[in-house]
Order: C-alpha cells, then sequence, then structure tokens
C-alpha cells in the first residue's frame, strides 16, 4: 500500500483492497485490511474514515500499535497541516472521518490493531493534515471554537496513547508521541518542555552513532523544528532542518523525512528562497510522487510568481490525488484557471466543490460568476 502510494500509483492501491475482499469476502473485518484501508483514506484526505478504520485494528497485536499512532497524528493534525508552517496557513480541510473508521475497525485486532491506534493518534494530533510548524500556507484564524477542537483533540490522543503505556518496553516511537501531544497543546511551557525532550533525544542518539555529523533521530529534529518554530525561533529550526537534506532515505525514517522537509521548504518560502524550496520540495516529490502538500507548495511558489499555467498543473495533482475532497485545493485551482483563462475548467472545480460544500465562501462571487462572465463577454 505505502509504496504504491509513493509511486504515485493509488489506483493500484485500491485494486489489492479490492482483490483482498474479493479473496475473501469477510476481508472487511480483518485487523490487517482495515489497518490498510485506513491509510488509504488518510492518504486521500479523509481522515475521518481514516480514523474509523484505524480503530477496527487498534487491539490486534501485529497492527494495533501502528493503529494508535496513526490516530495519534489524526487527531493532532487532522488538516495535514505543515505544523509550525505558515505559508499554506489555510487548512486543508481534509475529512478525517473516513480514515479513523476504518483504523477504528482494525484496532481490536492482535496483528493490526497498535499500528491502527497509532494512526488514530497521528489523526487526532493532526486532523487537517497540516504541514505542523510551517506558516507559508497559512492564514487561518484561530478562534474559541478552534482552541476547543485542539485541545479535545489532545485530550483523545492523550487516551490512545495511554492503551499503548502498559506495554513492556516504551519504545522511541511512544517517546516521541509522548512529545509530539505536548507540543500540540497551546501551553508555552509544555512547548518548551517538549524541546528540551526532543533535543535530548537528539543528543543521546547522535553520541551514539558512529557519524558523529548526521542526526539519527529524525522524528526528534521534527519535533524540535516545530517546536522552535512556535517559540518564533525559526533560525535555529532552518539549521537543524538543514542537517537532515541530505539525510539518507528509508522507508523507516520516511514520513519524517517528508515532514521535516515540507517544513524546511516553508521555512525558505517565508524567508523569499524560492529556488532552495523548489529543491526540497523535489526531493519529497522524488520519494513520494502521491505528496499533496508538496504540489500544493509547488503551486503556491508558481502563482505566486503569476506563472498561473504551471500553478494549476501544481494543483491539479493535488487536487486529483485528494480525490477532490479538499475544497481549498479545489479553490486554488479554480482561481489559477481562471487566471490562464481556462474558463469552461474553471467553473467545472467550482460546482464540484459547490456541489459538496454548498456554504464554502468567496468561490462563487469570486470565482464562478467571474469565469461565467467572462464566456459571456
Amino acid at each position: 500500500m505505502e509504496l504504491h502510494w509513493r509511486k504515485g500509483d493509488l489506483d493500484a492501491a485500491e485494486h489489492l483492497l479490492k482483490k483482498a475482499l474479493e479473496a475473501n469476502p469477510r476481508a472487511n473485518v480483518d485487523a490487517g485490511y482495515n489497518y490498510c484501508k485506513g491509510l488509504l483514506e488518510w492518504y486521500t484526505c479523509d481522515p475521518n474514515s481514516a480514523l474509523n478504520y484505524f480503530n477496527r485494528s487498534r487491539r490486534d497485536s501485529e497492527w494495533g500499535e501502528r493503529a494508535v499512532y496513526n490516530i495519534i497524528e489524526i487527531f493532532l493534525n487532522p488538516d495535514y497541516e505543515t505544523l509550525g508552517g505558515e505559508a499554506l496557513e489555510n487548512a486543508i480541510e481534509c475529512d478525517p472521518n473516513s480514515a479513523l473508521n476504518y483504523f477504528n475497525r482494525a484496532r481490536r485486532d492482535s496483528e493490526w490493531g497498535e499500528r491502527a491506534v497509532y494512526n488514530i493518534i497521528e489523526i487526532f494530533l493532526n486532523p487537517d493534515y497540516e504541514t505542523l510548524g510551517g506558516e507559508a500556507l497559512e492564514n487561518a484564524i484561530e478562534n474559541d471554537a478552534n482552541q476547543a477542537e485542539r485541545e479535545l483533540n489532545v485530550k483523545s490522543a492523550e487516551r490512545f496513547l495511554n492503551e499503548i503505556r502498559a506495554k513492556p518496553g516504551l519504545a522511541q516511537k511512544f517517546i516521541l508521541m509522548e512529545n509530539f501531544i505536548l507540543l500540540a497543546t497551546s501551553n508555552k511551557i509544555k512547548i518548551q518542555q517538549s524541546l528540551n525532550n526532543f533535543l535530548d533525544l537528539i543528543e543521546k542518539d547522535t553520541t551514539s552513532s558512529s557519524d558523529s555529523e548526521k542526526p539519527v533521530n529524525v522524528g526528534a529534529v521534527l519535533g524540535a523544528s516545530r517546536a522552535y518554530l512556535l517559540l518564533k525561533q525559526s533560525q535555529k529550526a532552518k539549521a537543524l532542518l538543514k542537517r537532515i537534506v541530505s539525510y539518507t532515505w528509508s522507508l523507516e525514517d520516511a514520513d519524517y523525512l517528508e515532514r521535516c522537509w515540507l517544513l524546511l521548504s516553508d521555512v525558505y518560502i517565508n524567508q523569499g528562497k524560492t529556488e532552495q524550496a523548489t529543491a526540497v520540495l523535489r526531493t519529497v516529490l522524488q520519494y513520494n510522487s502521491s505528496c499533496i502538500k508538496a504540489f500544493e507548495y509547488m503551486g503556491f511558489l508558481r502563482e505566486r510568481q503569476s506563472e498561473f499555467i504551471d500553478a494549476a498543473a501544481n494543483y491539479e495533482c493535488a487536487w486529483r490525488l485528494g480525490k477532490h475532497r479538499n475544497p481549498a485545493v479545489g479553490f486554488k485551482l479554480a482561481f489559477n484557471y481562471l487566471k490562464c483563462r481556462k474558463n469552461f475548467e474553471c467553473i467545472e472545480i467550482c460546482l464540484q466543490i459547490l456541489q459538496t460544500h454548498p456554504d464554502y465562501p468567496k468561490i462563487r462571487r469570486e470565482i464562478l460568476d467571474k469565469a461565467r462572465s467572462a464566456i459571456m463577454s
């Protein structure tokens, strides 16, 4: 599943799940199937469904821990934002319920449950799949309702993490997740505490490594960098992230590496360093051809340079990979279609968004009506 996703071939991943059901009609109650289904829902911007599937596998001995971690990740960042970043700060508006649904089905299974629970935790911590710490795409206003939802998600993430606490020999993944939860609070003292813990992990692993120049704990590098950005110490975050630009890729570190690279590109974008940001984003896409956020950043950079045709091409990829579920990406695609005079395509995207999000702000007045007027004139 993950390898097909990284190749950019989501159809092949879906085909595998379909074949599993054809071979065994009861596969939909299997923890492994639900875990994989949760991953697919998460990958395609439906974290609520992902949570459901991860939850079904979280009691399984083989898959449960991973499911719980994913649940926590979704709770902490449901919209898959660049947490800590600012460049795209307008919430990707994915729907995490579908992913939660599938993970929930797998969370009781002995084989898939643990992984499903970890995934549920991931969704609670980041239901919007943001680049946590990033700012380049962000312009959202944190109101009381958002803050209350964030606090509820953090509490949910803590509850799911406690399911793993009783297990002997707490893994490094557990320690990282514990500190990511601290980082997700708006409490400056807890953010500083998590920063200190992440730095301790980096120092410990670097000291024990034969190559003292190379950070070993990529997850800790990500956490410390996010903390620095939340504490408005962007230069320290940048210096830390630059240390792993050329870090050797491995499947084990792939997710954390990708998030580090996205966060670094966000920092570069905010500093006006388009070439450096583009180079890092190309590295992301080299290892994950299905990274929606990388295509969104690419589109943002091209749009900022008034290269609307190239911007639209990148937003098209993000829109397609997210299965047309993200109205914020659809809005940007429609806007760039309008700018490069692809009025019929623009109208089609607007109507798709309004069909699922009839009250989506501004799209009818600012884009749809203008595209229709352009055709009539």
